[in-house]
């Protein structure tokens, strides 16, 4: 039977022989609900300021100038569509609109330095470095949000899809029908319309159909290959979602992991990366 393994977010200790952080290193969660722009400081990742996502990114720059202090030295991103090698984005089905926007380009104006990674891989970055599966080689990691990310972490090294290609964990397709905002049908990601409330779910998500055959997907996932799980995402603060889900992947044998503020980990991600730190 696995555990829950819980701590507070982004109070890991740093691998040794790293240089202390400067007195804040600054990030950017672009979500399809909200922006959320922190900076990760010796005590953890702390939120500066959010916003709901704007449907055109025309309006994003003039908030971050509206927010930001300074030109930065260094900022990283986290995003959830698909990029091409000039960080323009190709792909975002849930913000259509944004296709084709520079967004590298455009962030260059207020920072020296721009990285943009995948919002799942930015949240597997920042939960092994540090948060909740700080000092755990093999992770899979499974955001629970507006739709569904993830990455995964091999011995300590983390493994990148397509970067063109937007289509994540959410859309790996496991459901019976069901049209997706990607353009394909029974994507994973399309369990959530049928997410009923907390009071609603039964134990062991006997309510929640879907939810079960996305949960024991992703138990199927992680026993193939022999990894730890961590669930985070905006929808892994509800409480009884959580517990249901943690104890179904325990019944499947699994260690879930689950961070103080779930929908924290793809900022934190975002501030840990290499060339925003």
């Amino acid at each position: 039977m696995g555990e829950v393994v819980q701590y507070p977010q982004g109070c890991r200790p740093a691998e040794k022989g790293v240089a202390r952080l400067r007195p804040a290193v600054w990030g950017l969660d672009i979500g399809a609900t909200k922006v959320a722009l922190g900076t990760l400081t010796e005590t953890g990742v702390q939120v500066r300021a959010t916003v709901a996502t704007p449907p055109s990114p025309d309006g994003l720059l003039p908030w971050l100038r509206s927010q930001l202090p300074r030109r930065l030295d260094g900022l990283g991103v986290a995003f959830p569509g698909g990029m091409d090698s000039n960080d323009r984005v190709t792909s975002w089905p849930n913000r259509p609109t944004w296709d084709g926007f520079p967004l590298g380009k455009e962030l260059c104006q207020l920072a020296e330095a721009v990285t943009i990674v995948d919002d799942g891989e930015a949240a597997a970055l920042g939960e092994c470095r540090r948060g909740v599966a700080f000092g755990r080689p093999d992770v899979m990691v499974v955001v629970l949000g507006t739709g569904i990310g993830g990455a995964v972490v091999v011995n300590d090294q983390l493994r990148s899809g397509l970067r063109r290609d937007p289509r994540t964990l959410g859309h790996v397709r496991i459901l019976d029908g069901g049209g997706c905002a990607c353009g394909a049908t029974g994507c994973a990601q399309t369990a959530l319309r049928s997410l009923p409330p907390d009071g609603g779910l039964g134990p062991r998500l006997s309510a929640w159909p879907d939810g079960r055959r996305l949960i024991d997907f992703v138990a199927d996932l992680a026993r193939l290959m022999d990894v730890q799980v961590v669930l985070t995402g905006g929808l892994m603060e509800r409480p009884v979602l959580r517990y249901e889900t943690v104890a179904r992947l325990n019944a499947a044998g699994l260690v879930p992991l689950v961070p103080e503020h779930p929908g924290q980990s793809s900022l934190l991600g975002a501030t840990v990366l290499e060339h925003a730190a």
